[in-house]
């Protein structure tokens, strides 16, 4: 009888190692057939803040779908030169696709028609010139821009000086943004003009700014880049410290990072027009897998809206504010 049980459990241990080492040889297997995609995403400016959501949905898309991710910013903002540098580096590199915002809607056209001939190439946040569809992630611009003029009309600026900041309209997305802003503001009776920063780096856009604030009889300013909305924001909060005047002048334009949002609480802005950014980089990472597998991307739409001081703290606003926080 012991001898009988003995056999038992001899036999029931044998398979029990035969079924671990077949579990064992199907994950290793398993994971043999798991590809790793290498992509790269080259941004049109440095590394900054108003990046940050936007990587988040990348980072969070890369560990969904096995992709190794080099996150390449420029070392000078839109810089032409250094994005071609750049294509060609990372295509040399082995990346299986490359995600780009280009720095300009016409000259990056041909790099970028031409790297696609040897990687997927998937656009976010702008586009290029060309007689042929381009995979590209980014809400309507244009939308987003005339949202931007609505919200000027709805707090009753029909018939003010607006002074509307015109830097990066080479880009596509900001100078839709400027056409649809526009659209509206064809429709008042407010008198617009137009100002573009230097890019001397003797003087600050900040220092621009300030200046422009102090010497004009400005009611409104607009302009359609984070940054240069950044910089605005602080000049108009340090001069209106000195004349109470300046107070009074309304501040619109485009981005969520910190600054801006701390602005927008303190009524220093007046109001900003977002993208989903974190859907942004999301389905950017998600466009890139479809493509190097040969796959129609679905189509998706990248909401956007405008965020003032009585509706930054709604839940729908918080979430798209701050998507990983709850």
């Amino acid at each position: 009888m012991k001898r009988k049980r003995k056999q038992i459990f001899i036999t029931l241990f044998l398979l029990l190692i035969l079924s671990f080492l077949l579990f064992l040889n199907n994950t290793l297997w398993h994971e043999k057939d798991i590809r790793i995609y290498n992509i790269s995403i080259i941004t049109r400016g440095r590394n900054s803040e108003s990046l940050m959501i936007m990587r988040q949905g990348i980072e969070q898309a890369a560990s969904e779908m096995n992709v190794n991710v080099s996150f390449v910013t420029l070392s000078e903002d839109n810089s032409i030169d250094e994005q071609k540098e750049l294509i060609e580096r990372e295509i040399k590199n082995k990346a299986d696709a490359i995600i780009i915002s280009p720095a300009d809607y016409e000259k990056m056209a041909e790099p970028i028609e031409n790297a696609r001939k040897k990687i997927p190439i998937i656009l976010f946040d702008s586009t290029i010139k060309s007689e042929h569809a381009q995979p590209s992630i980014s809400c309507d611009n244009y939308k987003l821009g005339s949202s931007l003029g609505e919200e000027l009309i709805k707090n009753g600026d029909m018939n003010k000086n607006i002074l509307i900041i015109k830097n990066n309209l080479e880009c596509s997305s900001v100078k839709e943004r400027y056409n649809g802003f526009m659209s509206v503001m064809n429709r008042t009776d407010n008198k617009c003009t137009f100002w573009d920063f230097s890019e001397d780096k003797q003087t600050t856009y900040y220092n621009q700014a300030k200046s422009l604030l102090e010497n004009n009889n400005i009611d409104v300013v607009v302009t359609f880049d984070a940054g240069l909305l950044e910089n605005v924001s602080q000049a108009k909060k340090d001069v209106m410290g000195i004349n109470k005047e300046k107070a009074s002048i309304e501040i619109y334009g485009t981005g969520s990072t910190s600054k801006i949002l701390s602005f927008l609480e303190d009524k220093v802005i007046s109001a900003t027009a977002i993208q989903n950014e974190f859907n942004v980089g999301y389905l950017s990472i998600k466009s890139a897998v479809y493509k190097i597998n040969k796959k129609d991307m679905p189509n998706n739409i990248i909401s956007s809206t405008v965020i003032n001081t009585k509706n930054m703290y709604s839940e729908e606003n918080q979430r798209l504010l701050f998507p990983f926080v709850r």
